[in-house]
């Protein structure tokens, strides 16, 4: 069933202007907080003038709410963004066959055979703490970078990482060049985990993890707590991601922490415990979860570093944390159900089953999620679940794709 798709989300209004010329420039990801204008966008033949917001540049559009959208590709290499906003789908030039898939809220990577894909969703977030940003501009694939195999990918203002963990290479893109479409390699790296974090950059290399500058350098800054001049000892280094309070990379036994200042910490795990090997939450946030095994998931409050295990009725095969008030986290379970957790309470919600349960355990099933919604996408059918965590994990609205995705996104925060 396909319902309408304006009927049943708090974001109603269509967009303002519709998507123009070439990409616009930075992400939904931005660490620091800036001065911004406050004045209307200008025309988009402008680039000088001056009462342009941060953020905006020729091409792009600005709105007031964010430009949600789920970009989605085939077994097949089709490509397709689905407007969340308007319910109009627009198809994308195909691209090579995806077998691995990750997203930074506006770029959705694959990977598969001997080469990798990057697709520009069209729309962004800028959140500068105390204001936000939303554009939008033409969404299109960028191009490709040579290699498979799964993928990794995270942004900040001005870079881009994209890492390939089972090969152990890693490269940083200039994030203006790419917002034009062009891929502009400024370093290349030996390590597992590549992450932006504001001017530097936090890399796992082999069992360390190094604090770095933007040419992938070690930075001559004085040793921060908790570390040494070799870097932070961090054994079997896996899953990383960049939050409002730091950056984290996964370790054997607990999880390296790198403050905005570039000083580092160990956040330990309990003994014996099933260790998270991946991380997710929504964009901004400073609380991220990660699976615990078949016994639930963890919570790792980034600002507090504290762990919280949260047990689960069956195991899960993908979590989010919402890290809203009553503190959701949104899984994934082996029955193919959509499970909402309020670690606050311990209330727990679930759907029907949503997704097929067969398929391969190896894969992680395809969630993503924002401030008041979370998507699921069945590879086994051309469909998206959108599922209201806040309200009992309700499904508000089955969405149509032109093709059963593999790899998928929401772009725009």
């Amino acid at each position: 069933m396909n319902h309408d798709p304006t009927t049943d989300r708090p974001h109603t209004r269509a967009r303002q202007t519709r998507l123009l010329g070439a990409l616009g420039l930075t992400t939904g990801l931005a660490l620091t907080v800036t001065a911004c204008s406050t004045a209307s966008t200008p025309p988009a033949d402008d680039a000088s003038a001056t009462t342009a917001p941060h953020g905006w540049v020729a091409g792009a559009t600005e709105s007031q709410e964010p430009q949600l959208g789920l970009l989605a590709v085939s077994a097949t290499g089709e490509t397709a963004l689905h407007d969340l906003l308007t319910g109009e789908t627009t198809d994308l030039d195909r691209v090579g066959a995806a077998e691995h898939s990750a997203t930074d809220g506006r770029f959705l990577v694959t990977s598969g055979g001997n080469r990798t894909t990057v697709i520009d969703g069209g729309s962004w977030t800028v959140d500068h703490g105390d204001h936000t940003h939303y554009y939008a501009a033409e969404p299109r694939v960028v191009g490709t970078l040579e290699g498979g195999g799964p993928v990794q990918v995270h942004s900040s203002e001005t870079m881009t990482t994209i890492a390939w963990p089972e090969r152990g290479e890693a490269v940083v893109l200039d994030r203006a060049a790419l917002g034009q479409g062009e891929l502009d390699e400024t370093a290349r790296l030996d390590a597992t985990v590549l992450l932006p974090l504001g001017e530097h950059l936090v890399a796992a290399e082999g069992d360390t993890v190094r604090v770095l500058d933007t040419d992938g350098e070690q930075t001559g800054s004085t040793e921060p707590t908790g570390s040494t001049s070799a870097g932070q000892a961090c054994t079997d280094p896996a899953g990383g991601i960049v939050t409002r309070a730091g950056a984290v990379v996964g370790c054997a036994d607990g999880a390296v922490v790198v403050d905005d200042a570039g000083a580092t910490s160990f956040v330990a795990l309990p003994d014996d415990a099933e260790r998270p090997t991946a991380f997710a939450a929504r964009a901004g946030r400073p609380t991220v979860a990660g699976l615990a095994g078949d016994t639930g998931f963890w919570l790792l409050d980034v600002r507090q570093g504290s762990w919280q295990h949260v047990p689960t009725e069956r195991p899960l095969r993908a979590v989010v944390a919402v890290d809203d008030q009553d503190e959701h986290a949104v899984g994934v379970d082996d029955a193919g159900r959509v499970v909402v957790v309020t670690a606050s309470t311990g209330k727990v919600a679930t759907t029907d089953p949503l997704v097929d349960s067969d398929t391969d355990t190896d894969t992680a099933p395809l969630l993503q999620l924002d401030a008041q919604r979370a998507y699921v996408a069945d590879p086994t059918a051309a469909v998206v679940h959108e599922v209201d965590f806040a309200d009992g994990a309700r499904v508000a609205r089955t969405i149509e794709l032109p093709f059963a995705p593999v790899a998928f996104a929401e772009v725009g925060l």
